[in-house]
C-alpha cells in the first residue's frame, strides 16, 4: 500500500488524483528544518505537501488551532515544550492559548524525528501518542516506512 492510496481528493476535476498528505514539521533547529524540508520535497514530492514548518512546540500548537494537517514530524529535544510535551498537549487539546486545537489535529499521526531513540524513549513516545520514531540522521527508506505505517493507521481508524 502506498502512502497516497487512502487520501483521494474528492474534487470533481481531480477524482483520479490522490490528495497529497499535508505535513507539519516541528523542530527548533533551523538547519534540521531545512534538511527535512528538502528531503520531503525531493523524495516525497508526489505524495506530501509540506504545509507548515514550525520552530517550536508553542508555535505548532497555535498553528494547529487554525489549519488541519494529516501528519506531524516532530523533534523531541526542544526548549520550552519538548516533543513529548507538545504531543501530550495536542492529544489533550491544550493549545496553551484561548483557542482549541482543531478536532482532526488531536488525532493526527505524529512521528518523532530525533537522536533520542533508545528503546525506553521510543516506549515513552508511544505512551504519549506518537505513531513512530525515526532516527537522525534520517534514512529515507525508514522515513517512508514510518509515514506509510502512520497513514495506514489513519485510513483504517478514521
Amino acid at each position: 500500500m502506498s502512502i497516497e492510496s487512502d487520501f483521494e481528493d474528492h474534487d470533481e476535476t481531480t477524482t483520479t488524483q490522490p490528495r497529497k498528505i499535508k505535513v507539519m514539521i516541528i523542530d527548533d533547529n533551523s538547519v534540521n528544518l531545512t534538511i527535512l524540508s528538502r528531503l520531503l520535497n525531493k523524495h516525497f514530492a508526489d505524495t506530501i505537501q509540506l504545509t507548515s514548518v514550525q520552530n517550536s512546540g508553542l508555535a505548532a500548537l497555535d498553528q494547529l488551532t487554525k489549519d488541519e494537517v494529516d501528519l506531524i514530524l516532530m523533534d523531541i529535544d526542544m526548549p520550552v515544550l519538548s516533543g513529548v510535551e507538545t504531543t501530550t498537549a495536542i492529544r489533550n487539546n491544550d493549545s496553551h492559548s484561548e483557542n482549541s486545537i482543531l478536532e482532526q489535529n488531536m488525532k493526527v499521526p505524529i512521528i518523532a524525528v530525533t537522536t533520542s531513540d533508545a528503546e525506553e524513549q521510543r516506549e515513552l513516545y508511544r505512551q504519549v501518542g506518537m505513531a513512530d520514531c525515526v532516527s537522525k540522521p534520517i534514512a529515507i527508506p525508514k522515513l517512508r516506512m514510518a509515514i506509510e505505517e502512520a497513514m495506514k493507521t489513519v485510513s483504517t481508524n478514521g
